[in-house]
């Protein structure tokens, strides 16, 4: 029977190697490292394949942006269908935001649990023209949800602290709030109302607050509160990098006598840890060689002071734990919802012991205290302070106990009785 097996003819050969050709340079060129579609039109480009295959060709732009890309988002969806139809529960997390030409994009990731392990999955991302208001934000949500059919799965819903993606989340839960707040892209960032609750506004779901953007709001409210010799160090700072990042020939200068690639992080509104970094740079500098520097350019306005560096390092040194606890959130690959109560126990003790240091530790643990007061009051630290509750979900307790870095240490922390943590513990494993 071997004897009519035959081998592929060469015609099959060649026509599986452009197949495979065709769909490398769309799915590792275009799609995952970013590079336009009009660069298979590319005359350069063509002789470098044409160089390494003479049997291949490169499909024209119209037959990748009308053919195989659609035909790959196709392949995709039905894959990530598949995943979802196999997962009983899923989280979402969304966010809107503009690119340096002022197009509004709104994004919605998928995670799921599968093979014991978390898995993320971009489920839409699509342009969003228009005023940003509630109402709108739901309905893009409400279409992409539809798609895949998982609105009865949805556990929880990640959104930032902005009033408008609030107001999404109550018209996407059918929950009754009034109000639509519009808002560009840049203030999606800025909580213009104090109910930044973490609520449950469906029968199974649970609307989030981000941690990582929470934890940037306390940050900012520490920054706002400063005022006199600080404020003018950070002023410094700030003119500092402008230089580094807009005049030539203070680069030019600055790289001569502190070292080539050396620079000068900017610091962005919607990013308090770039305040941070950027502050942490100007610290580790020389600070006699920066000094003359900023003499030979005519800069001698923001020269850094001894007292001024003594400042700095201050600010350095109470904001290290917020920065390293964003750090901590933000991770792409691993569970981070458990690290939310040990992180906020662990701030609430390092600001306590700097109340020394001035009102700026203290504006923080206040903010720290009030954005994440539902956490405070379910730990029986605080009681609420009618501001509503924030950060009140037992799902933070039962996260940070189910993670074997953390378990149940973290009752070690509260300074409560022992038969309240006996009962904190009770309500996470209810024995």
């Amino acid at each position: 029977m071997n004897a009519y097996l035959k081998a592929p003819s060469e015609r099959t050969v060649s026509v599986l190697r452009q197949r495979s050709v065709t769909s490398s340079l769309v799915t590792n060129l275009i799609v995952k490292c970013g590079l336009p579609v009009s660069i298979v039109d590319n005359v350069n480009f063509r002789a470098f394949v044409a160089d390494l295959d003479p049997n291949v060709s490169v499909p024209c732009r119209q037959t990748v942006t009308q053919t195989i890309l659609p035909q790959q988002l196709t392949q995709m969806r039905e894959k990530l269908q598949h995943i979802i139809d196999d997962s009983s529960d899923v989280s979402l997390t969304t966010d809107i935001w503009t690119d340096r030409r002022a197009h509004a994009f709104l994004a919605v990731t998928v995670h799921v649990f599968g093979e014991g392990k978390p898995n993320s999955y971009l489920l839409d991302f699509k342009s969003f023209d228009g005023s940003h208001t509630g109402t709108r934000i739901a309905e893009a949500l409400e279409n992409s949800v539809s798609r895949y059919g998982i609105q009865e799965k949805i556990r929880t819903i990640i959104t930032d602290n902005a009033a408008n993606m609030k107001k999404a989340m109550s018209v996407f839960l059918d929950a009754q709030e009034s109000g639509d707040a519009v808002f560009d892209d840049p203030s999606l960032w800025e909580d213009e109302q104090e109910n930044e609750t973490v609520e449950v506004l469906g029968d199974n779901t649970e609307h989030l607050a981000c941690f990582a953007h929470t934890l940037q709001l306390v940050v900012r409210d520490g920054l706002a509160s400063m005022s006199g010799p600080h404020r003018a160090v950070i002023s410094k700072c700030c003119k500092l990098a402008s230089l580094t990042h807009q005049s030539p020939l203070f680069k030019s200068s600055f790289e001569t006598v502190l070292g080539a690639g050396k620079s000068i992080p900017v610091a962005t509104d919607t990013r308090r840890n770039s305040t941070f970094r950027q502050m942490e740079a100007v610290a580790h500098l020389d600070s006699a060689l920066l000094t003359n520097v900023l003499q030979q350019t005519h800069h001698e306005n923001i020269i850094l002071s001894a007292k001024d560096l003594g400042l700095l390092r201050e600010v350095i040194d109470v904001l290290s734990p917020f920065a390293e606890a964003t750090d901590l959130s933000q991770g792409d690959q691993t569970v981070t919802i458990s690290c939310v109560v040990p992180t906020v126990l662990s701030l609430s003790r390092i600001l306590e012991s700097k109340q020394s240091t001035g009102s700026f530790a203290k504006t923080l643990l206040q903010s720290l205290v009030s954005r994440f007061s539902g956490l405070f009051e379910t730990l029986g630290m605080r009681k609420s302070g009618g501001e509503g509750s924030r950060f009140c979900s037992d799902i933070y307790l039962m996260a940070a106990s189910l993670d074997p870095s953390f378990a149940f240490h973290w009752l070690q922390d509260i300074p409560v009785s022992q038969a309240e943590k006996e009962s904190l513990r009770f309500r996470v494993n209810g024995k």
